[in-house]
């Protein structure tokens, strides 16, 4: 089953016999998923099972939600904060995603497919160590003694406990922020609400395409869980337009009345089409394909020729997708990736308190 399909019967968006079965059938799953996740959650946090405490500073970035949520964005964002600080930052990335991608080894044993949000961070991030693979515990150990760091960000952390943290940030994205409440299989979201309390600090992603009222309802929904944790709001803001071609780059002005062939396939396609729309894009077709989806030549060439046909000016894609689109042949294609970055517009104290609190305390056991 297509994950987009499969994503659009836990949504609800899919009507019918077959649809309402499927969920129906998927929700006799989660008793036993919760039950699972339960006893793994009470065996770490009675010490039955233990985390490893590592002699750096750790910095968990996750979500309670599948799909998109702006993590990617926040970890290339804390890395280039701590590197500002005078630290020397890793980042343990899981292998995971779509399987057609090239393969790494990285001395180990096991081979970890690469994913997308890898291959961003190693892009964006050339100078910063990013180690690829499901033992983190065993490329913390790499990363601490090949490359001398004394910071390791955890990208995709908060259900990974086998690390012991100093920092636990939790993205929510403003646009789906609790999935409604229904756990997988049945729903998108990966743990009850209630284990949010676990968090140090919430970072409320994509905050420009919401109301004031939405804003204002997540707010109350966190304070219910924990007034405690402070909270953070940020924005993707656009940086600048690459072109495939020729690697020459453009304002993001540039899209300001421009007829647009919009392309991705990430787990918030709709907040890529509003900032194209923001930017003053006239999006004449948004092209959506799966999470992680590996585009085919074949496929490539479908959309090259669509966008043709509707006589667009240009194919946008995100830099989550031209990473897989770079050795495709494009002719003489007009293909543009818009690079966005995080940027933080409230709070941004409690980022930098949380940060200068681990970052100036001594290691504990």
């Amino acid at each position: 089953m297509e994950k987009e399909y499969y994503l659009s019967i836990l949504s609800g968006q899919q009507r019918g016999f077959l649809a309402t079965l499927i969920r129906s059938s998927l929700s006799a799953f989660t008793y036993p998923y919760l039950a699972v996740l339960n006893t793994r959650n009470t065996l770490y946090k009675y010490g039955i099972v233990k985390s490893k405490r590592l002699p750096v500073k750790v910095i968990s970035i996750g979500n309670i939600t599948m799909g998109g949520t702006g993590k990617t964005p926040l970890v290339e964002f804390s890395a280039k904060y701590l590197q500002n600080k005078g630290r020397k930052v890793a980042i343990l990335s899981r292998g995971y995603g779509d399987q057609n991608h090239s393969m790494i080894n990285d001395n180990s044993k096991a081979k970890e497919f690469v994913n997308d949000e890898y291959l961003i961070l190693r892009e964006n991030l050339k100078d910063v160590p990013t180690l690829l693979g499901r033992d983190r515990v065993q490329n913390a150990k790499k990363a601490i003694k090949d490359h001398d760091v004394d910071c390791l960000i955890l990208d995709d952390g908060f259900q990974h406990l086998r690390i012991k943290r100093d920092l636990d940030i939790v993205v929510i994205d403003s646009l789906n922020p609790f999935a409604e409440e229904v756990l997988v299989p049945r729903g998108t979201l990966r743990e009850p609400l209630k284990n949010l309390s676990r968090a140090d600090l919430f970072v409320l992603s994509h905050c420009s395409l919401n109301d004031e009222d939405t804003l204002k309802s997540i707010y109350a929904k966190l304070n219910h869980i924990n007034a405690d944790i402070p909270v953070c709001e940020s924005i993707h803001k656009p940086v600048n337009i690459e072109s495939i071609k020729d690697n020459s780059l453009l304002e993001p002005e540039w899209l300001k009345g421009k007829k647009i062939y919009g392309l991705c396939a990430i787990g918030n396609p709709e907040s890529f089409a509003s900032t194209l729309r923001e930017l003053g894009a006239d999006v004449i077709r948004l092209r959506v394909f799966h999470d992680h989806h590996s585009y085919t030549q074949v496929e490539l060439d479908g959309v090259i020729t669509e966008a043709k046909t509707l006589g667009t000016d240009a194919i946008v894609v995100t830099q989550k997708d031209v990473v897989k689109i770079r050795n495709k042949n494009i002719n003489d294609a007009n293909i543009l990736s818009l690079k966005v970055e995080l940027q933080i517009t409230k709070g941004m104290e409690f980022f930098d308190e949380a940060m200068a609190k681990i970052l100036n305390a001594n290691l504990s056991n």
